[in-house]
């Protein structure tokens, strides 16, 4: 997660309050995978490397949204 806030750092753009949605974002996509994994009982270890997906593929994308240069004409 340190990561992401240099990333935020060297690319601000929008300011705070677009980082504080997509980390409340991410939170919500980590609480929701929690819970549905405790609704269908699974061992902690399973819930646990589900948790780790979700995390690592939105910060993934979270990564590659922010480095992609977008055109001009489209923002």
């Amino acid at each position: 997660m340190g990561f992401l806030l240099l990333i935020e750092f060297l690319t601000q753009r929008q300011g705070i309050a677009q980082s504080v949605m997509l980390w409340l974002l991410l939170a919500g996509a980590v609480a929701l995978t929690l819970w549905e994994c405790r609704e269908r009982g699974y061992r902690l270890k399973v819930l646990l490397w589900w948790v780790s997906f979700v995390a690592l593929t939105h910060v993934v994308g979270y990564i590659v949204l922010r480095l992609v240069p977008r055109r001009e004409s489209e923002s």
